[in-house]
């Protein structure tokens, strides 16, 4: 389990029915800026994250990063070929050869990102192989295999490009702290594991590089899930800060909507929805 898996089997609708939806404050829009150019919607989506996150970091040296889950896969598929000769993915056996290219392609990422760290310049090459690099998430976070070694298209390197030169300049003139990729500590491991897009100063920002710009139920919980687990981190661990603010970048539109975390906290029935998440 996961707080993804926690709220998309089924306890979104209860975080809904005590905590309302603020559809009343969500101001949304139907033209898509950097639409989708393939099908590959959820690849593009971990891909850009891994974008933004070098971006941020570039502009932002003091930036915390956490690990990356492709790393997480390698370790995964390491230990399982140690101890079995293979990997069980969900779709084939992972073996030394995928190990193998698995590990090439993550020092070339690592090479290429400390040269865009470095000089600023994205090159499609950089691009190129970040998309080759999230292929490996789905290993650790869905036990699927995707082949790193497969021809990545140029129209997903033109998407990650338009969405790159949509970053808001909030993000890039930012002087608060910024915290990337960040886990809640111990309340993360209370539900089976959870991690943030963004943390700038007292604001959560989830990153949405999804076709539509909506609110809906499992988006909406999925930010109040945060806001649990961060009051959790901050109360018993000092670990993050007080949050203040919720945030959902929609990537595809470059527009950052943010509500006040007094919003979900003042309501009545934050509490009961807090022990309910940590119970799970």
């Amino acid at each position: 389990m996961s707080l993804t898996s926690i709220m998309r089997e089924g306890f979104s609708k209860e975080v809904v029915a005590n905590i309302p939806i603020p559809k009343n404050q969500f101001k949304f829009s139907k033209e898509c800026i950097a639409c989708p150019r393939t099908k590959n919607y959820a690849l593009i989506g971990t891909a850009f994250d891994y974008l933004l996150r070098s971006e941020l970091k570039r502009l932002h040296p003091y930036a915390i990063e956490n690990e990356f889950i492709a790393e997480d896969s390698i370790s995964l598929v390491a230990t399982h070929i140690q101890l079995r000769g293979y990997f069980q993915a969900g779709n084939m056996q992972v073996t030394e050869r995928e190990l193998s290219a698995m590990v090439n392609v993550a020092k070339e990422y690592k090479e290429k990102r400390a040269a865009f760290l470095s000089r600023g310049i994205l090159t499609r090459d950089f691009v190129e192989v970040t998309i080759r690099f999230a292929r490996m998430d789905s290993i650790f976070r869905a036990g699927v295999y995707d082949d790193v070694e497969k021809e990545v298209d140029p129209l997903d390197i033109e998407d990650m490009i338009a969405l790159y030169n949509l970053i808001p300049d909030e993000f890039k003139k930012s002087s608060v702290p910024i915290l990337l990729d960040s886990t809640f500590g111990e309340a993360s491991k209370k539900v089976g594991g959870a991690d943030v897009d963004l943390i700038m100063g007292d604001t959560i920002i989830d990153i949405k590089t999804t076709k539509e710009m909506k609110l809906d139920e499992y988006v909406w919980s999925q930010i109040v899930g945060y806001l649990v687990l961060a009051d959790e981190a901050h109360i018993n661990e000092g670990i993050l800060p007080k949050i203040e603010n919720l945030g959902l970048y929609f990537s595809r539109y470059g527009y950052l909507w943010k509500i006040n975390a007094s919003y979900v906290r003042g309501n009545r029935n934050y509490e009961k929805v807090k022990r309910k998440l940590l119970e799970k």
